[in-house]
């Protein structure tokens, strides 16, 4: 999936072997990332950080659970990345995955708009990029 103009996509749960399979895909389509792990543990955030050194990314590490701190994250996010055009979510806990929904459909409005992707397994990696692939660019 060749993507023409570079997507600006931040990738929750990029600790996780989905998040990772993801992130690499996305990279591989030409994806501006942002990875954040959903985990704010020591290990989490050094697998995030290496997978982020790896693919030219940037990386931060929360916890997911916390609302105010996932809405700052996105904040933050959207302003480096100067707009948000997708949301992507490897995540299982209901409530970190509700929040991050709402605020990230909040978040990628302010640049025009945007697509919210829950990745469920690996089979869906080919699913993620497409989806992210026909989101509009509003950079």
């Amino acid at each position: 999936m060749p993507v023409t103009e570079p997507k600006r996509v931040l990738l929750l749960g990029a600790e996780t072997e989905l998040g990772q399979a993801c992130a690499e895909a996305l990279a591989e389509a030409g994806a501006r990332l942002t990875l954040v792990s959903s985990k704010p543990d020591v290990s989490s955030a050094f697998a995030v950080q290496r997978l982020a050194r790896k693919l030219g990314a940037s990386a931060q590490a929360i916890d997911a659970t916390n609302e105010a701190a996932v809405r700052v994250m996105l904040r933050q996010v959207s302003k480096d990345l100067g707009g948000l055009d997708a949301t992507v979510v490897c995540v299982a806990d209901s409530a970190a995955l509700s929040h991050t929904e709402r605020l990230a459909r909040r978040e990628m409005a302010r640049s025009g708009d945007g697509v919210f992707v829950v990745a469920a397994d690996s089979r869906g990696v080919v699913d993620v990029v497409a989806a992210v692939a026909a989101s509009p660019a509003n950079g």
